[in-house]
């Protein structure tokens, strides 16, 4: 595969009318560096309350004024809530903006290298718990924290939310992803711009306590920074208290607000098949849906506006697909619901990457969904556990990945669960691939699954055996629905794996980006990137190889259980495990021949001293017998073709095949 340009940020964030993130003239401040483990803070005005794996603490104290040392009366605290793993503090070297918020309002007072590293798994979050406010005062907070990971980290996110407070201003910097009026994410994992999480005139209650609650992205889904990790990023590395002066207030603004445009303005690599994007903030009036227009090129294109609590969207989803390195200039118009109607204008340029530049997909592999003799979703899964030591030397054993293309036709000795897969030897997986040996979080996608046959580490384990020595492989098969134009799949792996376009001796392997290379790492994904000129069904194979060594071999010392999930990154940025049911993920079709044929099950009833027996002959099963004690209707999900009179004794139950 060519090489690409580097990887795009999907949207650009800002506000017309949020305050600015640099700090308002104060009557004291008090600063924290949560994360010195350096030691290059060292004025003693600034506290260093921390928490973490490896932290010398305190994590409780009374917060200093800067400069003075004189007590605050404000005590902060960390309180950890863990998820599968725990919560480090560490040191990293880290580069940021000289210019940035980050760098004006903490840059004089302590040093931002250094952070409190995420957890492992989703459910973590961090609260910093400030008690001793005064409940008639304003104050500001501000908290930041920077990995320094490079471009490779850009996933990793923190996201802030501001808990418990009667009152209080968004104020975040520019740029920063604004989830709602209490709640901001970032990347923190490469946290270059210096973007700072911040809130002005807060009041507390009558307690005299607000929360400060860091964690991972709240989700796309849930209104989070598109492309986020599912669970890694940091919770906290600095934070800033300050009490407000009245020159500090920060009146609410009394207009709408253009909150986010997609895509972002002056974007050089923008998807080809990129939709119109426009995200309005309201504040006392609402967008007036009738007077919205949207202009691509100077000529007016369709698009769908919806308004949801105090935001309204502009969406227009582009027919074709642009040109590589064309220009365009989007422009939208609206009015807000005021009597006087006022009128708002907004004009952005994109730029279109160079998309032509990637491989093409065989056009002559594509062929119809009608054509289509089965037309089931998902993907037919082969799965083969095997002892490399396997004492029958008659018996054969894979000790590569490329042996996936004939074990299957070979006899061999199999350690997998074969209760899953049907008479042809296939797993017929109807949801996604996102799968884990022991079931853990690793990856981009939490809610892993098993491997289908694999049960747990302790089925590769023989008898007699301390440690994991059968190896498995798997196959993977399905018709990809893909329409015309640019594609970036990614495969997110440990240890190894392979793609091909098409089945069997008609395959052609699919290379991935050389310029990115996640090796064994669980969160980073190896990227395909191609063109489709033929819109259609196209046939996909996916080799999965685990020798169980390195990284993915989970054993007394620890390590990491091995993965595979498979996502396709959408045009709007989204990431989407592939068959996942969203209209921007792509659709998998199981092959036909994979499906086994099944004969219909014959069913016989007997009632016998007040007992309804129900027998069958295989392959069917009744579905749910253990949970069906009345008619068919009281089954969740289910309806009965006939009808049942109140006063009937009737009782209709359904098989599954």
């Amino acid at each position: 595969m060519k090489n690409i340009i580097k990887n795009w940020t999907c949207l650009l964030v800002f506000s017309l009318t949020c305050g600015s993130a640099i700090s308002q003239p104060a009557t004291w401040q008090a600063f924290n560096d949560s994360a010195n483990k350096n030691g290059v803070t060292t004025d003693e005005t600034v506290t260093r309350i921390n928490v973490g794996r490896g932290s010398p603490g305190p994590a409780s104290g009374e917060l200093l004024v800067f400069g003075s040392g004189d007590e605050t009366g404000v005590t902060a605290t960390y309180e950890e809530t863990l998820s599968a793993g725990s919560v480090f503090w560490t040191s990293d070297s880290i580069t940021f903006d000289e210019e940035s918020d980050a760098a004006k309002l903490f840059g004089e007072a302590l040093d931002l290298t250094g952070n409190i590293s995420y957890g492992d798994a989703p459910g973590w979050h961090m609260d910093l718990i400030l008690e001793g406010l005064d409940p008639n005062s304003k104050y500001v907070f501000a908290g930041t924290a920077m990995r320094g990971g490079g471009a490779g980290y850009a996933e990793r996110t923190t996201n802030w939310k501001i808990m418990e407070a009667e009152s209080f201003v968004y104020a975040s910097s520019d740029g920063a992803w604004k989830v709602s009026e209490d709640s901001v994410e970032f990347s923190t994992g490469h946290n270059e711009a210096g973007y700072v999480a911040k809130w002005t005139d807060i009041t507390s209650g009558a307690d005299g306590r607000i929360v400060i609650r860091t964690s991972h992205t709240v989700g796309e889904a849930n209104g989070g920074l598109a492309g986020a990790h599912a669970y890694k990023g940091y919770a906290g590395g600095a934070f800033m208290l300050e009490l407000q002066g009245d020159s500090g207030t920060v009146a609410p603004g009394k207009g709408l607000s253009i909150l986010r445009v997609f895509p972002k303005e002056n974007e050089l690599e923008a998807h080809p098949n990129s939709p119109l994007h426009v995200l309005i903030e309201h504040d006392v009036h609402k967008v007036d849906p009738g007077s919205v227009a949207l202009f691509l090129d100077g000529k007016k294109v369709a698009s769908v506006v919806q308004q949801d609590g105090d935001r309204t969207s502009i969406v227009h989803e582009s027919a074709g697909t642009f040109e590589d390195f064309s220009d365009h200039t989007v422009m939208v118009e609206f009015s807000d619901s005021s009597d006087a109607q006022r009128k708002y204008t907004k004009s952005w340029n994109f730029t279109v990457m160079d998309w032509t530049q990637y491989d093409t997909i065989p056009a002559d592999s594509a062929f119809t969904l009608a054509e289509l003799e089965k037309q089931e979703r998902g993907f037919a899964i082969r799965l083969a556990a095997i002892d490399p030591e396997d004492p029958d030397p008659d018996k054969e054993v894979m000790s590569e990945i490329g042996d996936l293309w004939w074990i299957w036709d070979e006899d061999y000795n199999d350690h997998s669960d074969r209760a899953l897969f049907n008479s042809k030897g296939y797993y017929l997986e109807r949801a996604q691939i996102n799968y884990q040996r022991d079931g853990r979080t690793i990856g981009n996608k939490a809610e892993e699954k098993l491997f289908p046959g694999i049960n747990g580490t302790e089925s590769l384990i023989p008898e007699g055996w301390e440690f994991p020595v059968i190896h498995f492989g798997l196959e993977a098969t399905t018709y990809l629905d893909l329409k015309k134009g640019y594609y970036h799949l990614q495969i997110t792996t440990t240890p190894g794996h392979l793609l091909y376009v098409g089945f069997g001796d008609d395959a052609e392997e699919l290379f991935p980006d050389e310029s990115v290379n996640p090796g064994n790492d669980d969160s980073k994904a190896w990227q395909y990137k191609f063109v489709v000129e033929k819109p259609g069904l196209y046939p996909f194979t996916l080799f999965y190889y685990d020798s169980l060594s390195g990284s993915s071999s989970l054993i007394a010392s620890g390590g990491t259980a091995s993965s595979l999930e498979w996502l396709n990154v959408a045009p709007s940025g989204l990431k989407f495990l592939i068959n996942e049911d969203d209209n921007q993920a792509i659709t998998a079709y199981i092959p036909p021949d994979a499906i086994a044929k099944v004969s219909p099950a014959t069913m016989s009833v007997l009632l016998q001293d007040g007992n309804m027996i129900v027998t069958w002959s295989e392959p069917g099963t009744l579905q749910g017998a253990e949970e069906i004690t009345g008619p068919w209707n009281d089954v969740v999900g289910a309806s009965s073709p006939h009808p049942v009179a109140p006063d009937s004794t009737a009782m209709f139950y359904r098989v599954r095949h």
